[in-house]
């Protein structure tokens, strides 16, 4: 499925239900010639017969694969009944990924339904398609004053964020072990940060859901390291059996752990996460370079069947920046660095009429491997980041959402429409919000995504964002599609009432398709046995299999 696109791909799209008879001739004349020169050389006229009825039924063949038809497969209406599901409440599309070529399926194709994660095959999509795989974001680093032979900074040193959404620890660990090997051994004043490629409102990780601790609550941030998390490590200690180990990664400046947790013995380990307690809150103490004592205590039972087990957390502090101060801080330290100041909001100094020189940068993994973390572990903060980074890209800094959602809608729409210019995007077709498909706002129709799908397979990033995607039955968020394992790249999403599944089936007979399904319904995670069921038809595509 990592095929480039052929020149045909590369046809302006037109619309899902026209049957282009050139595109059919073409697909049997291909097929009947082998047929017919065999046929000639082997028996004269009886074998140019016999080739033309090939030709004929391959044609017919066609045809009839290609006939976009309204009703759901029997197998999919069966899913759909034991999930006490309407049809009414799904969406489904299933079309070639030739543009030009009619749908298999199509059922309520027009209606705007919520599509959850699925929403950021448009993030990813605009993102590859404007900004090439290729493109990196950068992390400057300034010096606010001479840094000496001896290592000591007599001044501040600024960094300022370009909305990296990959500085993860080990990215905050190797940028400022390459500070130590510069000569940087001590700062005497402040670690100010520069915010400024971003302005958006304050985040609430509350809004959304009310849950305050699930990392996929974290907000976007001009500087954001490690997706804002701590893990919580819960390991049987080898050392004294009987006994439980907790750790908590990474280590956050002025933050104590406090592990009250009892290993069981017996028991199964089942959903480990409901017996335990987990509670933040400041405690007693001075500050230290600005950060306030925290205490992070943990307590419970724990089933020893478990093994070892991590629980990643959202912290929360003291509010925006916290985080980072506080990793910032304790990375530093860790790296043998001292700090004689705080850890501060500041802007990138300026030089009379020019900015100060950058003395380093950290610089990201391209693009085009981003978009896998994305798309594979539909990892929500990271396509906020990459949402505001279209929006600074297209409208200049700094980024804001309104700009993110205007760049992204207008590579949508233009790389949708038909022959006649229209496309199926527009109007009430696609709202977006905040990019990554965690939004009650966020929506699209079957066909909006579908032709989009399309046209992503035309783009010349195509074997870039396919890549991106979870394969069927083997990893990321598509794992657990093991009836069609291996055949399929697929994005899925869900909330509450929200089922979807986007991306590329491989049929038996070699052809390729766009498949949507939707289901927006109080019961759509119980149907999910459906959204499978249409990925096996998908696949059986052979005349006379469905």
């Amino acid at each position: 499925m990592h095929r480039h696109p052929t020149a045909q791909r590369r046809r302006t799209l037109s619309a899902l239900p026209v049957l282009h008879d050139a595109h059919l001739a073409s697909r049997a004349g291909t097929q009947g010639t082998g047929h017919i020169g065999k046929g000639s050389r082997r028996s004269g006229q009886g074998g140019r017969v016999k080739g033309a009825l090939r030709l004929t039924l391959s044609t017919l063949g066609a045809t009839l694969a290609c006939a976009a038809q309204a009703a759901l497969p029997n197998s999919v209406v069966a899913a759909l009944q034991a999930a006490n599901v309407p049809p009414e409440a799904v969406s489904m599309l299933v079309a070639p990924v030739e543009g030009a070529a009619p749908a298999r399926l199509e059922h309520e194709t027009q209606t705007v339904r919520q599509m959850a994660s699925v929403m950021k095959l448009f993030t990813t999509g605009a993102a590859l398609n404007t900004l090439g795989p290729a493109f990196v974001w950068r992390t400057d680093v300034a010096l606010g004053g001479p840094l000496k032979p001896s290592g000591k900074l007599d001044g501040p040193l600024y960094l300022r964020g370009s909305g990296d959404p990959s500085l993860v620890l080990e990215h905050v660990q190797l940028m400022m072990a390459r500070w130590r090997a510069a000569g940087l051994k001590d700062i005497r004043g402040d670690i100010l940060i520069d915010r400024q490629a971003f302005d958006i409102p304050a985040h609430d990780p509350a809004a959304f859901d009310g849950q305050v601790l699930k990392p996929y609550n974290a907000g976007p941030d001009a500087l954001l390291l490690n997706h804002q998390a701590v893990t919580l490590r819960f390991m049987p200690d080898a050392a004294r059996p009987g006994q439980l180990r907790v750790s908590m990664e990474p280590e956050l400046d002025e933050v104590r752990l406090d592990p009250r947790v009892r290993l069981q013995a017996s028991g199964a380990c089942g959903d480990w996460r409901e017996g335990l307690a987990l509670n933040m809150k400041p405690a007693a103490g001075w500050k230290q370079h600005g950060l306030r004592p925290w205490t992070l205590t943990v307590s419970g039972p724990y089933p020893a069947a478990c093994g070892m087990k991590d629980w990643p957390v959202l912290w929360q502090g003291d509010g925006p920046g916290d985080y980072t101060a506080r990793l910032l801080s304790a990375t530093w330290k860790r790296a043998g660095g001292k700090l004689g100041g705080d850890i501060l909001p500041g802007n990138w100094p300026a030089q009379g009429a020019d900015t100060a020189p950058v003395w380093q940068s950290w610089v990201s993994p391209p693009l085009g491997q981003v978009v896998r973390d994305i798309n594979k572990f539909s990892n929500n903060v990271m396509a906020r980041q990459l949402f505001l980074t279209l929006g600074a890209q297209q409208g200049g800094q700094p980024a804001t959402l309104d700009k993110a959602r205007a760049a992204v809608t207008q590579q949508v729409l233009l790389n949708t429409r038909d022959g006649a210019g229209r496309s199926p995007c527009e109007g009430d077709a696609l709202a977006l919000d905040n990019g990554s498909g965690l939004s009650r706002i966020e929506r699209s129709s079957a066909r909006c995504l579908g032709r989009w799908l399309q046209g992503m397979w035309a783009a010349p990033t195509m074997p870039e964002f396919i890549a991106s995607l979870p394969i069927s039955g083997t990893d990321g968020t598509a794992r657990r599609l093991q009836s069609v394992a291996g055949r399929a790249h697929l994005k899925t999403g869900s909330l509450d009432g929200v089922a979807a599944l986007a991306g590329y089936v491989e049929g038996e007979s070699g052809h390729r398709y766009v498949v949507v399904a939707v289901i927006n319904h109080a019961q759509a995670d119980a149907a999910r046995p459906a959204m499978e069921a249409l990925v096996a038809w998908t696949m059986r595509d052979r005349l006379g299999q469905n």
